[in-house]
């Protein structure tokens, strides 16, 4: 006798396939890992929002060895929205249900943002940005490169250059340009619901 599905669970199907496929991107949890070579070097990564809300970006890593880092935001254009070095906020953070300890010296805040797409720019301190615009660089650009694990860092001394930040609820989150060096840890709550229903359908064929 061939199973049938009932309205019920046909419906319940339907409205999880809207909610996924159709419905207003979840905002999610972003975490990443990885460690930088050199005083000089930035890291980029490109976000993006479906809707206006506030996003909060935070590193964990300063209070755990790594080196002092910074974190700016940009527009889409390249503008600045918003940089800073210190936090100054010490306790943890719940990030994707895992709490994140972070440090005085660890960048900590939140900005208001419109749907579009943005920029987090890592750098170390004091490699500031040098003007209003991402295309306007950093202080440390042209330098000769010092190996981050024998740069005695202004102010911090030596550090390690392993670093460890988040953004909180925005749609997605990749690396520029160099995926290969950075641990990618978020877990998107739209992927897991995907391939739970992609199981349930393989099950479900399975027994037709």
């Amino acid at each position: 006798m061939r199973p049938t599905i009932s309205g019920s669970t046909l419906i319940a199907l339907v409205l999880i396939a809207v909610v996924i496929f159709s419905g207003p991107a979840i905002a999610l949890d972003f975490d990443f890992s990885g460690t930088i070579q050199s005083h000089n070097d930035v890291r980029l990564f490109n976000f993006t929002s479906t809707n206006a809300g506030v996003v909060t970006l935070f590193s964990s890593s300063w209070d755990d060895g790594g080196f002092d880092p910074m974190l700016g935001l940009w527009n889409n254009a390249g503008g600045l929205i918003h940089f800073q070095d210190d936090g100054h906020n010490i306790g943890s953070t719940v990030s994707n249900g895992v709490p994140y300890s972070h440090g005085d010296f660890d960048s900590y805040y939140s900005a208001p943002i419109v749907a579009g797409t943005y920029t987090v720019s890592l750098t170390t301190y004091n490699n500031f940005n040098l003007g209003t615009l991402l295309s306007d660089g950093f202080e440390f650009d042209g330098q000769a490169p010092i190996p981050i694990t024998s740069w005695d860092q202004p102010a911090n001394g030596l550090r390690t250059g392993d670093f460890t930040f988040h953004v909180l609820n925005v749609d997605s989150l990749t690396p520029v340009p160099l995926p290969g060096s950075l641990l990618f840890l978020g877990l998107g709550i739209l992927s897991l619901a995907a391939l739970q229903i992609s199981a349930a359908a393989s099950q479900q064929k399975k027994s037709l």
